[in-house]
């Protein structure tokens, strides 16, 4: 709507009716056709009105009498106002005088004297009061005259004559004497003339004979034509009259036909040129809808209605009706088009506003939110169909084992990912269309009635419903079982990363192109709680990869020693489980760990993702403890003899350790000390490794899991080295009593004792070759197994001193005192505390030594044992450290 019209001037500013008035000011109309109304002191003068410019018209006053406003209409402003007023009056004219409107032709009126003019305009009335001889030039103002007198009128001929409006327009100025001297005047002019009437009829006396005898006359004439044509001459008037008629209509009835077929034919050329628009519609409609411009056609149909709409003409109504029926026909065609998808958000916009200026029953731009909302459902099926079938056809093709062993299962197939990012696309694109497209229908732009309350509501539950349904393909699609399982190598982790990145990006996407639309939080959080679950997802898979390759290692196990540690000669086991830790860790901290916007944060403190990570870690780990149980104790090659440990260690120490030995080179009892130094390493180093790691990708450190494991590690080195001292350290120790009495050899009493029994010997040479095949295994950390031997050969030293009768010789007490004190010189380094208890008990029975040269030859036997053993000692106690 524009301003409302304002009329600020006029000219005339007064008149009778029919004055050609200028009216200006502004807003007057933007055009002749959206000027609908204008008047003039209340009169309709739009008939007569001449729109120039929106700051003037032209019109012809109409018959009103008095003061008023001009008001103008217009299509565009509405009714207007006026800062001015035009004052219209009526003439007194007589026939001579050009007026605009009709004067009646009836008889003068008589004077107050009785004398009567001879014609209207020739009476000039004299002043009545005979004080016409003063000047007045000040006469008073009409305007003030209009408002005192509004029914009045100072002219003497009027009927509604008032003796005041003429007194104050000719005598103002007059002194009220000269006034009372104009009504004695007054009053003394009509007595004379009611006294003069005989005087009057003598000066006229020929006059009043001339029209007796014209009285006469007629009276003769009217007699002389009632002999001739009788008392009643109308019939054969009207006889006369109808012959004369019917005579004429013969002469001039081809003419009459001719000219009224002629004025026929000029009212429809008339009609025809003056209503040419609306005649011209039908086809200017068709044209227009060919070529699409429905814009022209709503304007054209707009304009017939406020013009035709109302009319009564058979015709106009014939043309209407056909017109009627072709914009049925748009409104039906635009109505298809508006619901027929895919089609530009623009493009629908366009038809919506068209069906509202057609009036169109019914809510364009619902049904329009409606046809999106199904085509968008419509549309996350067809993507969803077109995957699965897809993904059946590969199948079907390559094989479903061969298919799956080429492409990464699950979520990480290529088909998946095409699936996923249409997905993510079609779901953006349409929520870009739909939502704007509500915005202006609530806002009112495109409702043609009032949006109903509960359609608020129906959006919120419509675009839950679409994200959900996107959710639910997502995580079918996504997060599906099987998913974890991928390509075991290399190339299949690295596929696995690129794909999960790459979906991870499309969900992102559609997940910021609806924070862009400014959507409510909760159809948002849907989308939120699918990309978080799927980071979630992602991460349990790579760690489920790194767990499926943690248990697989038992069949990489060549027993290739890798390295020599601190902790023993170590395989690749620990590197690849501190590999495919890091390689998972390294996934994760790429692929899902960084937040994306508005996201929550994936392993925050007390999270399900962080106590998912905290297990999977836990499982993966103990794993591989389970790994090395394996490979340390279950075994088929026991192939050592538990009876004679001459058998069990008669092997040659060039079968020990050494680079390149494949599995079937090495014993059961060296595996068996790898796995223990795998063990002790991975507890000591790879686990500080890992626990780097995780610090390194700012992943929480799994406390709980690395504690748990390094328990279950110690244990197993606990289990191994019970087991390696059960399969070594029992024979070891069941050749002592046999050799120690083979024979059934006794010591002489008078018998001088200097060396050991051979026993002792074979003790220390079995503690050496036990020493050796350890130290070529564990190194400093070998001490272990050869301490815990060493106790258990006290132990039996222990008990078979405890065994021995209490009397015995002095030769056989010196012997024992002799061997045990040699065994302990041999294995000092070895000793623990309750070994150094077990030697102190067997010596503890035996009779100390009574004299001085029994302690000197007790020395002087050490010192030649230590001396003479000094290589053996040596190979025995070298590189030991406590562990």
């Amino acid at each position: 709507m524009g301003p409302p019209p304002v009329v600020t001037g006029i000219s005339p500013k007064e008149g009778p009716p029919g004055t050609r008035v200028t009216i200006r000011g502004e807003f007057l109309g933007i055009s002749a056709t959206d000027l609908i109304g204008l008047k003039i002191c209340g009169c309709d003068c739009l008939l007569s009105a001449e729109w120039k410019s929106k700051n003037k018209i032209v019109a012809r006053s109409g018959p009103c009498k008095g003061r008023g406003d001009i008001i103008a209409t217009t299509k565009s402003g509405g009714e207007g106002t006026s800062t001015v007023q035009f004052r219209g009056y009526h003439e007194s004219v007589g026939p001579m005088k050009e007026s605009a409107v009709w004067v009646e032709e009836a008889a003068p009126p008589s004077l107050p004297w009785g004398r009567r003019p001879m014609s209207p305009t020739a009476y000039t009335p004299p002043d009545p009061l005979g004080l016409s001889t003063e000047g007045d030039d000040s006469k008073f103002p009409e305007e003030v005259l209009h408002e005192l007198f509004p029914d009045g009128s100072g002219k003497l001929s009027d009927e509604n004559f008032h003796p005041g409006w003429y007194l104050l327009e000719h005598h103002s100025n007059t002194s009220y004497e000269d006034l009372k001297a104009g009504m004695i005047f007054l009053q003394r002019k009509v007595e004379g003339q009611k006294e003069g009437q005989l005087s009057f009829l003598k000066a006229n006396t020929g006059a009043v004979m001339d029209q007796l005898d014209r009285l006469v006359l007629l009276k003769n004439m009217y007699e002389e034509d009632q002999r001739k044509n009788g008392r009643e001459p109308l019939p054969s008037l009207q006889s006369a009259i109808e012959e004369s008629i019917s005579l004429a209509d013969s002469l001039f009835s081809e003419i009459l036909s001719r000219k009224e077929n002629a004025d026929k034919t000029r009212e429809a050329l008339s009609l025809l040129t003056r209503h040419k628009f609306l005649f011209q519609l039908p086809s200017s409609i068709d044209k227009n809808i060919k070529k699409k411009e429905y814009d022209l056609v709503v304007n054209d149909y707009t304009r017939a209605k406020n013009l035709f709409g109302n009319t009564d003409v058979k015709l106009f109504q014939k043309i209407l009706d056909e017109i009627d029926k072709k914009i049925e026909e748009l409104k039906e065609n635009l109505y298809n088009r508006m619901k027929t998808m895919p089609i530009n958000v623009q493009e629908q916009t366009k038809y919506i506003r068209l069906l509202i200026s057609l009036n169109w029953d019914g809510d364009a731009a619902w049904t329009a939110i409606l046809s999106r909302k199904e085509y968008l459902m419509n549309l996350m099926n067809k993507v969803k169909d077109h995957f699965k079938q897809k993904e059946e056809q590969e199948s079907n093709e390559k094989g479903r084992r061969k298919f799956r062993e080429s492409e990464c299962e699950g979520s990480w197939s290529a088909t998946r990912a095409a699936w996923c990012g249409a997905a993510c696309g079609a779901l953006a694109s349409e929520l870009h269309a739909l939502w704007p497209l509500a915005r202006r229908y609530f806002a009112g732009e495109l409702a043609g009635q009032p949006s109903a309350p509960q359609r608020h509501s129906d959006l919120k539950e419509m675009i839950i419903a679409m994200v959900e349904s996107f959710s639910d393909q997502m995580r079918g699609c996504l997060i599906c079982s099987g998913g974890g399982s991928g390509a075991p190598g290399g190339a299949g982790a690295e596929q696995m990363r690129t794909r999960l990145a790459a979906n991870l990006r499309h969900l992102r996407d559609a997940y910021d192109s609806l924070l862009k639309l400014d959507l409510p939080s909760q159809p948002l959080s849907i989308v939120e709680k699918v990309i978080f679950d799927y980071r979630v997802h992602g991460m349990t898979v790579f760690l489920q990869r790194a767990h499926k390759r943690v248990k697989g290692l038992s069949d990489k196990e060549t027993w290739k020693i890798e390295e020599f540690s601190d902790y023993g000669a170590i395989t690749n086991l620990p590197h690849l489980l501190e590999t495919y830790v890091k390689e998972a860790l390294s996934a994760i901290h790429k692929c899902v760990l960084k937040s994306g916007r508005r996201e929550s944060p994936l392993l925050s403190e007390g999270s399900e993702p962080l106590a998912i990570l905290q297990r999977h870690t836990q499982q993966i780990l103990l794993a591989f403890v389970t790994v090395l149980q394996d490979l340390a104790l279950h075994h088929d090659d026991q192939d050592f003899n538990n009876t004679s440990l001459s058998v069990a260690l008669d092997q040659r120490l060039d079968e020990t350790l050494g680079e390149g030995c494949e599995e079937g080179g090495r014993s059961w009892q060296q595996r068996l000390l790898i796995a223990g130094a795998n063990a002790q390493y991975t507890r000591r180093a790879s686990l500080a490794n890992i626990v780097t790691a995780f610090d390194d990708y700012g992943i929480p450190k799994p406390t709980q899991a690395i504690q748990t494991t390094k328990d279950e590690l110690s244990k197993l080195e606990s289990s191994i080295a019970e087991t390696y001292l059960e399969h070594k350290g029992d024979p070891l120790v069941g050749t002592i009593e046999p050799s120690m009495y083979m024979g059934r050899h006794h010591t002489d009493p008078d018998a001088l004792v200097d060396d050991a029994r051979p026993y002792v010997y074979e003790i220390i040479n079995n503690l050496i070759a036990v020493h050796a095949e350890v130290d070529s295994v564990c190194g400093t950390a070998s001490s272990r197994y050869v301490r815990d031997i060493c106790e258990t050969v006290c132990e039996e030293l222990a008990r078979l001193a405890a065994c021995t009768p209490p009397t015995i010789n002095r030769a056989a007490a010196f012997q024992a005192r002799l061997e045990y004190t040699l065994l302990r010189v041999a294995v000092a380094e070895h000793l623990t505390r309750k070994a150094e208890n077990y030697l102190k008990e067997a010596l503890a029975g035996l009779p100390p030594l009574e004299n001085e040269e029994d302690k000197t030859r007790m020395d002087s036997i050490i010192k030649g044992f230590k001396e003479r053993m000094k290589l053996q000692l040596a190979s025995l106690n070298c590189n030991m450290e406590i562990v």
